[in-house]
């Protein structure tokens, strides 16, 4: 059966960024600065985000309550983008689940978040993937070919096409490697994976970390689906805590004062069941 694993939503992520990073009209993708991501994030807050890139958005740049996300984005430091411009660029790994969430969104990869990639079929995603790159190359083949057909000569036209069928023959030799020592990697040999909780969000982790260093204050535990999703986030009397009748969001009393989460399950610190948010405790501790 095929796992599919953290690591499988990070290659994916990469090769959809391999992709549109040249179809970019702002040439942000293609070259991108730490500043040009900031501004970047601020117009796709503009254009809108679904509620769960918004709660992503919002552990991400820490966004305060009563704090518009807009203002936490101009207020972030820059330097948070260093890693995930690394990551895109697959110059550096990361392990921090909220990084790669950033990075998914900002290059509109689908499905997002993990655990939406987790139930999809990867084989599917990577031979879309693959395909939309053969595509790619046709087209800008083509282009470079229909610009300079008068400047040919019947023998270089010869040459070219020789050229042309060793190009195609060495680059489905390429994707051929590249599938076999995904499949190996992927799916013969999945890692394990652990979790622990960061501030307001869950990292994916090495098991065997040190759970004993003096910055290391929860747990390390194993991989849930579910949980993994658990965000911590801030809410005002601004916040639509309702849909249909139905709570969005759900808490739990930590010395008294409700913290709140995007989702049911358990508190990452007390090991207590997240209640679904009333309004008694909205007019109480919220308005």
């Amino acid at each position: 059966m095929t796992k599919i694993t953290f690591n499988s939503y990070k290659e994916a992520i990469q090769n959809h960024y391999d992709i549109v990073k040249n179809s970019d009209l702002t040439s942000v993708l293609l070259t991108p600065s730490p500043a040009q991501l900031r501004n970047y994030c601020a117009m796709l807050v503009d254009k809108g985000l679904t509620a769960t890139d918004e709660e992503i958005f919002k552990a991400f740049f820490e966004t305060k309550k009563d704090e518009k996300l807009k203002k936490s984005i101009e207020l972030c430091n820059t330097d948070k983008f260093k890693t995930i411009i690394s990551f895109l660029k697959d110059k550096r790994d990361s392990e921090i689940a909220l990084r790669i969430e950033m990075a998914s969104i900002m290059v509109d990869f689908l499905p997002r978040p993990y655990a939406n990639f987790l139930n999809s079929d990867l084989r599917s995603i990577n031979n879309g993937e693959k395909n939309q790159i053969i595509k790619i190359e046709d087209e800008n083949y083509a282009v470079k070919e229909n610009k300079n057909e008068h400047d040919f000569t019947a023998t270089q036209v010869g040459k070219h096409e020789r050229i042309k069928k060793n190009v195609a023959r060495g680059f489905i030799g390429i994707i051929g490697t590249v599938s076999i020592g995904l499949a190996t990697k992927t799916f013969i040999a999945p890692e394990p994976q652990c979790m622990q909780w960061q501030k307001n969000h869950y990292d994916i982790v090495d098991c065997n970390k040190n759970q004993h260093s003096l910055l290391q204050q929860n747990d390390i535990i194993p991989f849930d689906e579910h949980q993994i999703k658990l965000v911590k986030i801030q809410v005002s009397d601004t916040t639509t805590f309702f849909k249909m009748g139905k709570p969005l969001y759900w808490y739990c009393k930590v010395n008294g004062k409700p913290e709140f989460f995007n989702t049911h399950g358990v508190h990452p610190e007390t090991g207590k069941a997240l209640k679904p948010v009333s309004t008694y405790i909205i007019e109480k501790y919220v308005k």
